[in-house]
């Protein structure tokens, strides 16, 4: 008797669990979190430079009109060597990382976390400790600024890794990744804060060092200006037929923003020194001359 061979009815298969979103999704998702974050710290470590830089000439920022693109130069040109250093910092570890769990067996490699989970504990929590006491009394870390802030988000990190490495849950939920992103984030902002401000109080202290090396400035003003101060001397024109009936000599322009010049004297001193602050109008004219020139007796 031959058996009968015929197509069969296709089985049903097993519905396959959703993978969730595309691994270059999430990816994405990473870098335009961490873009915008770095995106912050440079614009707000620009802002506290600019606002210290002009604090230490006693002028405030905002009469200049300071634009976005000035801040962000600011704070990119502040930030490059500390952001070159954390980055080749996290580049060393990753390849640490890499190299030891291609060289080490699955059971050294988790007798290494065993032994440095508690020590990452250990560790985090005293950061944690020492840079809150730090924010209570700042004052013996100004020398060290942006340390207690890169400790404290360094803190975190360290806490977050043991606790994942002690918990049971395979991974880790939404709220303790929000809650660790805002601490870190905390703790870098701090750190910006403090390293933006020191470096716009040295950048101050190295322009007001390089203000007798700057091309001598000389002002041309149709109205008086009333520049008063050691060092600058007002001389009024002779020719009664001059559009520029006043002249200004002993200064040095320090830079030019939002329609306002800022010139100081060629003698600025930290401790006594004024800055002036001069609107950019069609009544005045500028001339500049090597830095030691002495102007003529009469304009």
């Amino acid at each position: 008797m031959t058996s009968r061979r015929g197509l069969r009815r296709p089985e049903p298969k097993a519905a396959e669990p959703d993978p969730g979103p595309p691994r270059a999704l999430k990816l994405i998702g990473t870098v335009l979190a961490n873009t915008t974050l770095l995106t912050a710290l440079l614009y707000f470590f620009g802002l506290i430079d600019t606002q210290t830089f002009f604090a230490y000439f006693r002028v405030h920022y905002t009469l200049l009109g300071q634009t976005p693109d000035e801040i962000f130069a600011r704070g990119i040109d502040g930030v490059l060597l500390p952001l070159a250093g954390a980055a080749g910092a996290v580049l060393g570890f990753l390849i640490l990382v890499g190299f030891l769990r291609l060289r080490l067996t699955g059971h050294a490699w988790a007798r290494l976390l065993r032994v440095c989970t508690p020590i990452a504990a250990g560790l985090g929590v005293v950061l944690i400790v020492a840079t809150v006491l730090v924010a209570l009394n700042p004052e013996p870390f100004r020398d060290r600024p942006g340390l207690p802030g890169l400790g404290f988000a360094l803190g975190v990190l360290m806490v977050l890794f043991a606790w994942r490495q002690w918990a049971s849950v395979p991974r880790s939920s939404l709220l303790e990744l929000f809650l660790g992103y805002v601490l870190v984030t905390i703790g870098l902002f701090w750190a910006v804060s403090d390293y933006s401000s020191a470096v716009g109080v040295r950048r101050g202290f190295e322009v007001a060092a390089q203000i007798p090396a700057r091309p001598a400035a000389t002002i041309y003003s149709a109205e008086s200006l009333n520049l008063t101060t050691n060092g600058v001397l007002q001389v009024k024109c002779a020719d009664p037929a001059a559009a520029y009936k006043y002249r200004y000599t002993g200064l040095k322009l320090l830079l030019q923003s939002g329609g306002q010049y800022v010139f100081v004297p060629s003698n600025w001193r930290a401790g006594s020194g004024v800055a002036f602050v001069v609107p950019k109008t069609d009544k005045l004219r500028l001339e500049f001359g090597p830095a030691r020139s002495a102007p003529p007796a009469a304009c």
